[in-house]
């Protein structure tokens, strides 16, 4: 497995990401100092028999003290570090350990234990109060209310999750900011929906997922494939955004299911995960040659997460 932290991308795709002037400069920047997020050596199970009905373990005639665990290794020997400015992309098949992954770093890990390694923030173990300081988590599934206007549902947000030292004006004001951070003039005056209620499109909808995340301009974000569900138009712009946030200063960690190959040339880190163990780690420029090199070249015109993963 290929490890380090190599320096960032310098693709020309990442070169080209505004479309506007509106979209070329970011409305708040993160001013905090610099974050890292470091992986060490994590070595994670996960007891399988503890998803199995208590009863359906008894069917076999057992007492409870009878019934063994079942242990599943879901990461195994995984180090990785990206800092603020990077977007790091946690990709390989169904089932490789990915919501695993961040399910760790973000302590929402349940029915697993860490045997070794360490997740370090800020060179600090990962705990549940550091992780809530630290951290925004936008999970794979929209919880939003549906019958809100994108504009309310942020500054209900607002209201609930900025310091009490805050003004009026200046929750509007931060609100006002998320939204021309994330394009969501347009339809800040729609309701946001769901299967039941018309709404904004789903692109739109994991926008307002993730401007919830950003109204209080954390130094870390972490994304649970937020490309799932898209179409490849909505799914590249989404990931244009996330570059814009890396680049403000932003730690950027999202897992993705085989990416398309104009997505995968906008990250600037790359772990390919196979079976809880990384295949590689490092600039997503540097994966084929990688391959090429141990005597597996990705053919022409093939797209190389789908290739390798």
């Amino acid at each position: 497995c290929k490890s380090g932290s190599p320096p960032l991308s310098n693709n020309s795709a990442n070169t080209e990401l505004f479309s506007s002037d509106e979209d070329s400069s970011l409305y708040f920047t993160y001013s905090g100092e610099g974050n890292e997020l470091e992986v060490s050596n994590l070595h994670y199970e996960v007891d399988t028999s503890a998803q199995i009905p208590w009863y359906e373990k008894l069917s076999e005639f057992k007492l409870p003290w009878e019934v063994k665990g079942n242990k599943q290794t879901a990461i195994n020997n995984l180090s990785l570090r990206v800092r603020s400015g990077q977007m790091l992309a946690v990709i390989g098949s169904s089932g490789c350990g990915k919501t695993s992954l961040l399910d760790i770093i973000t302590c929402r890990d349940e029915g697993g234990r860490m045997t070794c390694g360490h997740v370090l923030i800020n060179g600090k173990p990962n705990t549940p109060q550091l992780v809530k300081k630290s951290i925004a988590h936008v999970r794979q599934d929209d919880r939003l209310l549906p019958h809100l206007t994108v504009r309310e549902t942020l500054c209900f947000v607002a209201k609930l999750r900025l310091p009490s030292h805050f003004s009026q004006a200046q929750r509007d004001q931060r609100v006002d900011d998320v939204i021309a951070e994330l394009r969501l003039r347009q339809c800040a005056h729609t309701r946001v929906g769901n299967d039941y209620v018309r709404g904004v499109s789903g692109g739109e909808r994991r926008r307002v997922s993730i401007a919830v995340q950003l109204l209080w301009n954390p130094g870390i974000l972490i994304l649970d494939e937020p490309t799932s569900g898209l179409d490849s138009f909505t799914a590249h712009n989404l990931v244009i955004t996330l570059s814009r946030l890396a680049k403000g200063n932003r730690l950027i960690l999202l897992s993705v299911h085989q990416p398309r190959s104009d997505i995968f040339q906008l990250f600037d880190l790359v772990v390919l995960l196979s079976s809880g163990s990384a295949v590689y780690f490092g600039a997503a420029r540097d994966m084929v040659p990688y391959f090429t090199a141990l005597g597996h070249p990705c053919p022409r015109y093939c797209n190389p997460s789908d290739f390798y993963g």
